[in-house]
């Protein structure tokens, strides 16, 4: 709202004639403030505006820091819109100029006071003709005080602009924006600038009261605050002629506009100061300031001497447009205004999988500065890749690899071609010093192939595996610890298992067969039917989670699920421990916390009779890996002597229906255990024996190693698989 002060007519309005609400609101109000506030006239103003001339007699101390008196003139002028704040003046000639909180005028005076940090639409819930006396009371009291402005609010600006400027330092052209903002670019299309730079000495807090539209005024400006601006302009615009002459440099160089920068330390106290920037566009080519500098160019290699002009007649006709400056937006100003540690500036992360979570999850750390990016997807963007991907730009990314498209996105965002690095491959094909030389390695590939890859082919760097479950209503993050103790395979077993024994997280894999959508003529296109803002909710928890893990060494299991009421429930479990064993050319992984300890609970309560199950885990043929996670503990039907064990088949069957029904096939029967009496050896016996050539019978036909553990005292055991015993 312009605050400019149009003076009054001399017609007088009785009180009963006035027409303006906010008017008849401020002088109904005046009695409630016991003498304190006194009405001297009313006048007419343009546009019917009312001009309430009142006289103030605030609380002021004896000796005040700021030169508000115990008798203040103020004026209020009201309109009829009744849409804006009625506009305050100080009345005073000699008032304080430079005051906090206080708004730029064409005119130095009457000083027009802000009285509200906020506009009317926030107001006029509260607002009536009491409070709003109140509050230009307090102004005076506070101001006399200088405590109106507080300690944690931002300083007042040196100079007042309502129009801005984004700068890259890089550019050399200037075009101008809509809303009255320009915008520094590489475009020969725009015009030619020069960017300059000046700091200046320490001013006092306060903000300037008159308009700077000209290159007199300006430095008048500066001259009140006791700075030469043209002294310290000279020397640049010097150096910028010697720089153009000795380069031979034509053209667009000379016919360059000065953009001004200039770096102010604001005083908060006597000691302290807060730098801010005020930004010129002064409208006068180089070739233009050099003649008034005194130094005029002829061609490309000759200056002659003339004299300096820098009276006001000079310098008045030259436009000064004031722009607030605005970095343009890169890595560094991301993470500060992120709150981003700038310890993870360099941190170097290697990506897998560009997909709709993928995307989302790398552009929230994109938009915040945060790390250094390998970015790997051997897939392309497809119409309906669109609906959930963090890219929108269809036009331009349909059918481009989803690695490449994202990675330009954020390095465009940043203006940092360095930030993230595409790699438009399948990952089993990017050479594996790229990703050993990560800090950290995040799976959103939804592959267990490419899980498995990592943790068995990538040594010596941490490693992260994240991904939705079919129906996009849960998120899984696996983490390892920073020694990878606890690899990717171990936790993924893990994670099956946990599947198994927590009721609420059944159905957690569960699918419905209309969810899926083909998109193309393959058998392998087809995509689900995920909700976006389920891809909003979980690529902000992962991002999060993301950045807090990184400052834990500990490894990690967690699933986070929306539920009915859109609540998001978290479930976070104790990494299990294993025991590691290696048989002809096996490794076998035995998790203690639930098979061990509870199959050797079990041997104990069934003692002296021997007792078993079925071993429930997971074969990797590819890495010859046997996991051992789970039991069917010995049904009802079985045999159990203290030397005999006939494992019995009562719903034998429909529990290993409903272990792959829950962990999506991913556990299975693996083999048999059984237990042994006490001070008894571990070696099969006979009837171990032909129990055991039937389980190699059947392993055969289902293409895996036969196995078979034998449990002893104190949680020992022995493991044969195939022909071979460990």
């Amino acid at each position: 709202m312009e605050q400019d002060y149009v003076s009054p007519t001399n017609d007088k309005v009785k009180i009963e004639e006035l027409k303006n609400d906010r008017s008849k609101q401020i002088l109904s109000s005046i009695d409630a403030f016991g003498g304190t506030v006194i009405l001297l006239k009313v006048l007419h103003g343009k546009h019917e505006d009312e001009f309430l001339f009142l006289k103030f007699l605030p609380d002021i101390p004896n000796n005040p820091i700021n030169d508000i008196r115990q008798e203040e003139i103020i004026v209020i002028i009201t309109s009829q819109d009744n849409i804006s704040l009625p506009k305050v003046f100080a009345c005073r000639d000699d008032f304080p100029l430079g005051l906090p909180h206080t708004n730029v005028t064409k005119d130095e005076r009457p000083v027009s006071l802000c009285i509200f940090e906020e506009n009317f639409e926030e107001l006029k819930h509260k607002w009536s003709g009491s409070y709003f006396l109140q509050a230009i009371k307090s102004w005076l009291e506070l101001t006399a005080r200088d405590e109106l402005h507080e300690e944690n609010q931002p300083l007042e600006p040196f100079v007042m602009g309502s129009n801005g400027i984004i700068v890259n330092p890089d550019n050399h052209y200037i075009k101008k924006l809509p809303n009255g903002f320009y915008k520094t670019t590489d475009s020969t299309l725009g015009t030619p600038i020069h960017k300059l730079f000046i700091a200046t000495c320490p001013v006092d807090n306060g903000v300037v009261h008159q308009r700077v539209d000209n290159l007199y005024a300006l430095n008048e400006l500066f001259k009140s605050k006791n700075i030469d601006l043209l002294k310290l302009l000279k020397p640049k615009i010097t150096k910028l002629v010697d720089d153009g002459l000795s380069h031979r440099i034509d053209g667009d160089y000379w016919k360059g506009l000065i953009f001004l920068i200039v770096e102010i330390p604001i005083l908060r106290d006597s000691k302290n100061s807060e730098p801010t920037l005020a930004g010129f566009k002064i409208n006068a080519t180089l070739g233009e300031l050099s003649s008034m500098f005194g130094r005029a160019i002829i061609g490309l290699d000759e200056l002659i001497a003339v004299k300096e002009n820098l009276s006001e007649d000079k310098l008045t006709p030259i436009d000064v447009e004031i722009l607030s400056p605005h970095l343009s937006l890169n890595k560094i100003s991301a993470q500060t205004y992120s709150g981003i540690d700038r310890k993870y500036s360099d941190s170097k992360f290697t990506l897998i999988g560009l997909g709709a979570i993928g995307s989302q999850f790398f552009m929230n750390l994109a938009r915040s500065g945060f790390g250094i990016w390998n970015l790997v997807d051997k897939d392309i963007m497809l119409p309906h890749n669109f609906i959930r991907h963090a890219s929108t730009d269809i036009e331009n990314h349909i059918a481009k690899n989803k690695a490449v498209a994202i990675s330009k996105q954020a390095n465009d965002l940043l203006n940092d071609s360095d930030f993230s690095k595409p790699f438009a491959t399948s990952v089993y094909d990017v050479d594996k010093s790229v990703m050993e030389g990560s800090d950290i390695i995040l799976d959103m590939s939804t592959s267990i192939g490419v899980e498995r890859y990592l943790a068995n082919e990538i040594k010596n760097v941490r490693k992260v595996s994240a991904f939705l479950n079919p129906m996009g209503t849960d998120f899984v993050m696996l983490t390892e610890d920073v020694e990878s103790y606890y690899p990717l395979d171990i936790l993924e077993i893990q994670y099956y298992k946990e599947l198994l024994t927590n009721p609420e997280l059944s159905n957690h894999l569960d699918y419905e067969q209309d969810s899926k959508i083909r998109y193309a003529r393959g058998c392998r296109d087809i995509t689900s039917k995920i909700p976006q803002e389920n891809l909003s909710i979980f690529s902000g928890v992962a991002s999060k989670i993301f950045k807090q893990n990184l400052k834990n060494n500990n490894a990690g299991l967690q699933i986070w699920r929306t539920n009915k009421s859109q609540n998001i429930v978290h479930h976070g479990f104790e990494i299990d421990d294993w025991q590691e064993k290696s048989i002809s050319g096996w490794t076998i992984y035995i998790n203690e916390n639930n098979f061990l300890d509870t199959v050797s609970k079990f041997r104990e309560d069934k003692l002296p009779n021997e007792t078993g199950g079925i071993l429930i885990g997971a074969i990797d043929n590819y890495y010859k890996k046997i996991y051992i996670v789970h039991t069917i503990l010995a049904p009802e039907d079985s045999i159990e002597r203290p030397t005999l064990f006939i494992r019995g088949i009562k719903d034998v069957s429909k529990k290993l229906s409903q272990i792959s029904e829950i962990t999506n096939n991913n556990l299975k029967y693996l083999g048999e255990w059984h237990s042994h009496p006490r001070n008894c050896g571990l070696s099969m016996s006979g009837e171990d024996k032909i129990q055991f050539a039937e389980l190699l019978s059947e392993a055969k036909l289902n293409g895996q190693p036969a196995i078979m553990l034998i449990l002893g005292d104190d949680n020992k055991f022995k493991i044969h698989l195939d022909n071979c015993e460990l």
